[in-house]
Formats: structure tokens, sequence, C-alpha cells
């Protein structure tokens, strides 16, 4: 294996792939991947987990370019004159934090650019990251919009009992051509949430964001009609939990140049229909009192849809619970380790550098364990929802 220094591709010019179309270019990472989400709110609602990006942050890294997308207009966004560069030494650098460290937390496959998206050597290298994790036994989750099954020629992935695929299918097909046109279209997506879970994977659907506005502009007034029909299409696909938010929206445009996210929508629902972009300005409002400050849908209609919608899920089997934008007692079902919906557990270091799961472990630390004197882990040092350091894992 190559080491981060002498990668063979590392410093060599952009080169197109005739397959996807699009620039690419092989970049080492010069630091440790670890990294948590920023929240330290007790508000807070995602698990703790070590986030792994695949490649930079910014719209040049991901194919899709969803309308929506909020890496977008986020400070940490980072331009690259259109060529998509992707990590060649993530695998490497994870090994070598993996040594220094005996507690581990659930391995997050990417959240700021898509990590299935088709593109051969960004699939390259998260299969090449997957199969290091699943070596080791860590729990794994990985959000995509994209067809994960060629992950099922990792071996062990499958079989894997804490690895789970969220798949983010926002909306009936006519909604995903215009919110998300250069992802995979509803039936690829559905299909490779169909093939994961027939072959043993632990399967999630995303409805996220779901943004009423843009499903009112498409089917008028009944637009939760369709929402019913679209539930139904999860539960035969295989899928036993849903995750829902309604977006958190910038008025304030990223780096580069473009539109803000808030500004997207409005030109686009605009354009089907005035009357719901009119009601999009008036439905979402500024709001700070969750995670991190945006626009939201108004928290009444949120609570009233997110409510509705848990119901639904549960008359067909599901589970439901919203991303961040309501306290889980509000409109989650009852008895979920988290938000994600399948237990993903921090691991402990055991012979060999592989690792077991910590059992009674939700990685949901400030909330689970608060107030035990003995947390499953042994470490109340954790009992915080602060970001994870990994000074505190070794």
């Amino acid at each position: 294996m190559a080491t981060p220094a002498t990668h063979p591709s590392f410093g060599q010019s952009a080169i197109r792939n005739p397959q996807s179309g699009v620039e690419v270019r092989l970049v080492p990472k010069k630091s440790s991947t670890f990294h948590d989400f920023p929240y330290a709110t007790p508000r807070r609602k995602c698990i703790h987990n070590w986030i792994i990006n695949v490649t930079p942050p910014g719209p040049s890294h991901c194919i899709h370019q969803c309308v929506y997308c909020y890496a977008r207009d986020a400070v940490f966004s980072r331009e690259s004159q259109g060529v998509l560069e992707v990590y060649g030494n993530l695998p490497e650098l994870v090994a070598r934090d993996l040594d220094r460290i005996s507690l581990c937390p659930p391995i997050s496959i990417s959240n700021t650019t898509d990590p299935c998206q088709a593109v051969p050597e960004v699939r390259r290298e998260v299969a090449r990251l997957v199969r290091l994790v699943v070596a080791r036994r860590l729990s794994l989750l990985i959000v995509t919009k994209g067809d994960a099954t060629f992950l099922l020629d990792v071996s062990g992935f499958a079989a894997h009992p804490r690895a789970v695929v969220a798949t983010t299918i926002e909306g009936p097909p006519e909604v995903l051509r215009l919110l998300s046109p250069r992802a995979p279209a509803f039936e690829e997506r559905l299909g490779s949430v169909r093939r994961l879970a027939e072959a043993g994977v632990r399967v999630v659907v995303r409805l996220d964001p779901f943004l009423p506005h843009v499903h009112q502009a498409v089917y008028g007034d009944g637009w939760f009609g369709r929402v019913e029909g679209l539930i139904g299409d999860f539960a035969r696909s295989g899928c036993r939990h849903v995750i829902c938010s309604t977006g958190r929206l910038a008025r304030r445009a990223g780096r580069g140049p473009g539109a803000s996210s808030l500004e997207r929508l409005e030109a686009l629902v605009g354009q089907l229909d005035p009357a719901a972009a009119a009601a999009l300005r008036r439905d979402y409002a500024f709001d700070r009192s969750g995670t991190s400050a945006g626009y939201l849908w108004r928290r009444p209609l949120r609570l009233e849809f997110h409510r509705r919608l848990r119901a639904l899920c549960e008359a067909h089997g599901m589970t439901y619970a919203t991303c961040q934008e309501t306290a889980a007692e509000e409109t989650d079902s009852p008895g979920l380790p988290s938000c994600e919906g399948h237990p993903l557990p921090f691991c402990v270091k055991g012979l060999g550098g592989v690792f077991e799961p910590v059992e009674g472990c939700t990685a949901l630390c400030h909330v689970a364990c608060r107030g035990l004197a003995a947390p499953p882990c042994g470490r109340r040092e954790l009992v915080s929802p602060a970001p994870l350091r990994i000074s505190l894992l070794r």
C-alpha cells in the first residue's frame, strides 16, 4: 500500500475521466481525518462520530450539484477551478490514528460531498476506506444519494453487523429532477436501497431535506397524498427507518460566485408556482434555537408535518426520526438508539488492533449516559455534547 508521501498519483495534473466526464485530481490529505460534528449545545441530536470526507468540501468536488446544497454556502467550502479533488491517502491516515486510540466512535463517510458519486476515483478510495473499517470491525455509517452497491464487493461489508447505509431520497421522481438532477434518479436510488437490504445491509432512507413548497409547486394543494405513496415505496424497498428534515437554508451565499440556497430555491419554486414561492418566503424564518442557525420552516408547521409523517411511517412498519430540527421526544419513534435508527456504538480495541462494540453504547453520549456514574465505555469525560477530540480516545 502506498504511503501518503509516495502515492504515485499525487502531484499529477488533473485528468478528465471518460466515464464521469469530469476532471479529477488525486491529492493527499495532509492532516488527521478526525473530526466530529461541531455542535456543542445540549440540544445536539447527532451521535458523536468520526467524520471522514473523501474530498475537500466545495461545489467542485461533488458532481450532484443539488440546488439546496448546504456545503456550497459553508465557510469551509473550497474551490479548485472546476477540478474534482479526491483524497488518495485516507486509509493510511485512518490506520495511523487507529494505532493511537483505544476507543473508536462510529465512522461516518462522507458529510460534505457524496461518497458514492459516479466518479471511479471516488468509489475506489471509498472502497479502500470501507475495507479498512470492516477489517477493524468499527461502526460505519455511509450517507449518499449514489448507488452504494459497489461496496458489496468489499469482503465482509454486507455481513458487517454495524454498517448502515442511509440513502437520501428527498422526494418523488418529479421533485428529484428539480432538486438533484445530476444525482441518480429516483428508481436508481430506490433500487440501491432494495439491493442493499436484500444483501443484508442495514438501510435507512433520508427524506432530507423535504421541502414542502417544492412539493406544493409540483403537486398542488394535495401534495401530502403524494408523500403517502412515497412512504409506501420506501417500506416496500426494505427500508425500516426514515430520517427527515425540512431544510436549514442559508440567505448568504458561500465562497465564490452564485446565489445562496434560499435564493436558489425561491427562484426554482417561483418558476413553477409564484404562490408557492410567496409561501416559501413567508413560512421559512431565521431560527437559531437548534444546533446551528439558518432559515427553517416555522416550528408549528414543522411539528405538525413531522408528527403526521411519523404516524404514516409507523403504519408501514418503519420507525421515524428528524434530523436536528426537533427534539426526539417531540417527533421521533420511541426506543430508538439515536436518530440514525440502527445501533452505531463506540468500539474498544482488542487483540490485533481489531475493535469490538461497547455493549449498551448508543454514541449519543450526552443523552444516554447523562447522570451515569459508570458509562458503558467507562469514560465519564465523554458525557458531553462537545465535539470529540482524539486525545480523549487514547
